[in-house]
């Protein structure tokens, strides 16, 4: 990593930004030097090679420049300070969004080309907001298919589950998405407004607790589109028909995600959470009872569905799932400010019955598709993938990017398969570039906004540490602290001796740092977060 970038970060996190100036370039010259003399090798030769000179030209300010570099490596060598392990971790950081090709501000790019049907379910938005809406198809598209499989390349049969996740700060325009799909669900809810119809009508004829025989409801009945207000008998309903009926996806809409606990009727984000987990399988889920006018019946859970949220929620929504395979198996995208300009209202396209006739020839491919059905183009773009996020997980040293990049990959091979079957079953390279993208774009997401929680739970699980003793001396301790301080608590607490050994033991564990340049003890965020 070149230094000129180590130093720009270290100006930016331990002076707002700005480089040295007369008055203090002394000091922080010499604050900077002495964090970086660790990574020199001590060589007052590389020393200067490396550390920019502040005061100009001149024989007398290269003097001045030199006794500084000269005064910070005549200090005690103690190991890698406490600032070059912040700035090194603040790059790691930026190292893995450049792993999924864009940067910390910016997601990867789009193809310039896109496959057909992409094109045109994108053709009505702005720019900026196209990654958004082509991420957020898939799970209407999906919904259309009935008895699909496909194989993936360890021999693992999928069906085509999308759980999309729209993040973007309030009133940034996340609606872009809902007139795309309205156009992609419209054969299924009017479908659906029959199947509402019928069971409507068996239910006045049946109404509960009548004392004759009922009529056995019909078994014909499926209702694919789901409102965000259920009881657990009517998921598991619709769940059990659309199974029995071809099948079939359920799906659901919600413009914020904290609508979905209603899903069911416990309205709780664990239970969420665990659909989520359920549906990326197709595990088998459903209920089972004695009574006779109980809903009784298990399915594989088919649920495709579309949520927006801010930054905020999104983190808070998912919080306990980040590390249990749930975020995983999420599609996330945003829409990003920079991509936005702050009074710009996004105007859209108008979706009239033109587009509806060209939408609709992808539609009846998909409705008409059945079976296993594989494509080895797709098969072998899906194995060079794994193999380059595997490269990059060992280049960036990002084990949260390893963990996600399993069914980043599953979920743009998916993306690849259903639009190879809406292209009349046709492999083309705006197919396979779109596919990168797509889990280019799905892993930058994460990494955005779970994958700073992600890496330390994955330490931790390294790592685990018992918590008892030691620590709870140091929560007595605030965030920062010096070695006074620290002897003042412990007399406090009745501890004889001066401590050092417990100093040594916390800093052994990843409890606590220390900064030569300061003098102080800092808390670290593993310590702060457990």
């Amino acid at each position: 990593m070149p230094y000129s970038r180590i130093i720009a970060k270290y100006w930016e996190l331990f002076n707002d930004g700005k480089q040295p100036v007369e008055g203090d370039r002394n000091v922080k010259t010499y604050e900077l030097a002495m964090t970086l003399r660790c990574v020199c090798d001590y060589s007052l030769e590389r020393m200067l090679s490396v550390v920019p000179n502040y005061w100009g030209d001149g024989a007398e300010a290269a003097t001045e420049w030199r006794n500084t570099i000269e005064n910070a490596l005549k200090e005690p060598r103690k190991g890698m300070p406490y600032r070059m392990r912040q700035v090194l971790q603040a790059l790691h950081g930026e190292r893995v969004f450049e792993a999924a090709g864009g940067t910390t501000t910016t997601p990867p790019p789009m193809p310039e080309r896109l496959p057909r049907l992409i094109a045109l379910l994108t053709r009505n938005v702005p720019t900026a907001y196209k990654p958004a809406v082509a991420s957020a198809v898939f799970p209407a598209l999906s919904t259309h298919l009935h008895g699909v499989r496909f194989r993936y390349w360890d021999n693992v049969e999928h069906e085509a589950t999308f759980m999309n996740v729209l993040v973007g700060r309030q009133s940034i325009g996340k609606g872009c998405i809902k007139k795309p799909i309205e156009l992609i669900m419209a054969d299924v809810v009017e479908r659906d407004k029959v199947g509402r119809a019928r069971e409507a009508e068996w239910k006045r004829q049946n109404p509960s607790g009548k004392t004759k025989a009922k009529d056995p409801r019909p078994q014909d009945i499926c209702i694919q589109m789901l409102i965000d207000n259920l009881t657990d008998a009517v998921f598991n309903q619709r769940i059990v028909d659309a199974d029995r009926n071809g099948q079939r996806f359920v799906y659901t809409q919600v413009d914020e995600i904290e609508a979905l606990r209603k899903v069911t009727s416990r309205g709780t984000t664990d239970e969420v959470l665990l659909l989520v987990r359920k549906a990326f399988d197709n595990a088998l889920a459903g209920q089972e009872r004695v009574g006779a006018d109980s809903v009784s019946g298990i399915a594989p859970l088919r649920w495709n569905w579309n949520a927006s949220t801010t930054p905020p929620n999104v983190r808070r929504f998912f919080a306990k799932g980040i590390n249990d395979g749930t975020v995983s198996r999420l599609d996330v995208a945003t829409i990003q400010m920079c991509d936005v300009e702050a009074d710009d209202a996004p105007v859209m396209g108008i979706y009239d019955e033109k587009f509806a006739l060209e939408l609709k020839p992808y539609i009846a491919r998909l409705e008409a598709a059945s079976g296993l059905i594989e494509c080895p183009s797709a098969k072998k773009l899906a194995l060079e993938m794994r193999q380059e996020n595997s490269d990059q997980s060992r280049l960036y040293d990002s084990e949260a990017y390893r963990v996600l990049s399993y069914r980043a990959n599953v979920i743009a091979w998916l993306k690849g398969m259903l639009l190879y079957i809406a292209h009349g079953f046709k492999w083309d390279k705006t197919i396979a570039d779109f596919v990168r993208w797509s889990e280019q774009y799905n892993l930058w997401c994460k990494m955005l906004y779970f994958g700073q929680q992600l890496e330390e739970e994955l330490r931790l699980e390294i790592d685990i540490q018992n918590a008892s003793g030691p620590r709870n001396l140091l929560d007595l301790l605030g965030n920062e602290f010096n070695r006074e301080q620290y002897r003042l608590m412990r007399s406090s607490q009745g501890k004889a001796g001066d401590g050092e050994s417990t100093l040594r033991t916390w800093m052994s564990r990843g409890y606590i740092a220390y900064d030569e340049v300061s003098g102080l003890f800092h808390k670290t965020e593993k310590y702060l977060k457990r």
